[in-house]
């Protein structure tokens, strides 16, 4: 079993290491911007399958995952706790396995859209690499899981990133994801890489920069910065641009480039918590429960579409009507595997501890 014991080198700031209340407060807004992300998902597949701020949903949730994460572990590595790496994948495994699980049965035994002859590829987290190759989304039903493929792949290095490496050279780490991604993604074609490979793995430059968001607020004046008002209201006109600039500017990579800073002040601003109308938007009770299941939605959503066009098949077109009624039936069934099947599993996650007092015992 890998185990890192990290010694504490340095602390936060005082203005910058809140409470735990205070830091659970926070993250249920972080929350309610992963909710946002997955309507996001939602009405682009079933709606509208090109809107004006192409990228934002999945770069929504990319910088939210890569800032949560961090935050978790440069916790953890500055506690001066024991760290086990192992226990931290095997949880990551606890939480995402089940309902992936859960998906692949379903469409090995429909074989929905040719799935058996590449249900391995999708049971290992690596739809991306396997759509890459073939140059195809085939099967269809599959075809969303590269976002989680690309993060999860990220998520293999960084917690060594974060626990082995001094805090000097993680911010050299991060920098260089952050470049190297966009380098590849943007020059891909002069460097003789094709498409597919730079939009489905090339693309986790939104996770470093959500990282290094994260690292750079460690800071406390740097915080209050990206978290102030101007801030916030910048970040939203930035979002905002491709409604009133020209057409197309919201599938550029100037926007794509630009959403970044933007998203990381509003996760930023999240997690310190945003008061009023912004406030309630992200916490109240109906994006906290839409948070909760959230990934279930994202995992079943297009096999829930598979299924009932099956015997709907008007309902293979992207509109209102199938926005709402795939939607309902995809949270549905999510709120039954959660309470049925992943929150049970997830309790396993308690008997395996990612950090341990230097005696052995949990805290």
């Amino acid at each position: 079993m890998l185990e890192a014991e990290i010694a504490t080198t340095t602390a936060l700031p005082a203005a910058s290491a809140p409470s735990d209340q205070a830091t659970n407060a926070r993250r249920v807004q972080i929350d309610g911007l992963r909710a946002l992300a997955m309507v996001g998902v939602l009405y682009v597949h079933f709606w509208n399958n090109d809107p004006l701020t192409e990228h934002l949903r999945v770069s929504l949730f990319f910088v939210v995952s890569g800032f949560l994460i961090t935050h978790i572990l440069y916790k953890a590595k500055l506690s001066g706790r024991k760290v086990n790496v192992a226990n931290y994948y095997a949880r990551r495994a606890i939480r995402l396995f089940p309902a992936l699980l859960v998906l692949v049965l379903f469409a090995l035994v429909f074989d929905m859209d040719g799935f058996r002859a590449s249900f391995g590829w999708h049971l290992l987290q690596l739809s991306n690499i396997y759509f890459s190759l073939t140059q195809s989304t085939k099967p269809w039903i599959a075809g969303h899981l590269w976002s989680l493929n690309v993060l999860e792949q990220y998520y293999l290095i960084w917690p060594l990133v974060i626990l082995l490496l001094p805090i000097q050279r993680i911010y050299v780490v991060v920098l260089g994801i952050l470049v190297g991604t966009i380098f590849l993604r943007v020059n891909g074609g002069h460097l003789g890489v094709n498409g597919w490979w730079t939009f489905f793995v090339f693309s986790a430059d939104p996770i470093a920069a959500g990282a290094l968001a994260y690292l750079l607020t460690t800071n406390a004046k740097v915080a209050e910065v990206l978290r102030s008002q101007p801030a916030l209201l910048a970040s939203i006109v930035v979002l905002a641009s491709p409604l009133f600039l020209w057409e197309g500017f919201g599938h550029s990579e100037t926007y794509r480039l630009l959403m970044q800073p933007a998203l990381c002040a509003i996760v930023v601003g999240a997690f310190h918590g945003y008061g009023g109308l912004i406030g309630w938007v992200l916490s109240n009770p109906i994006v906290r429960f839409l948070s909760t299941i959230s990934y279930g939605v994202y995992i079943y959503h297009l096999m829930v579409w598979w299924l009932v066009v099956q015997v709907v098949p008007e309902l293979f077109v992207t509109d209102p009507r199938t926005f709402v009624v795939i939607s309902a039936l995809s949270i549905l069934l999510a709120t039954v595997s959660w309470y049925a099947i992943e929150e049970p599993i997830s309790r396993l996650k308690d008997k395996l501890p990612t950090t341990t007092s230097r005696t052995g015992t949990h805290p």
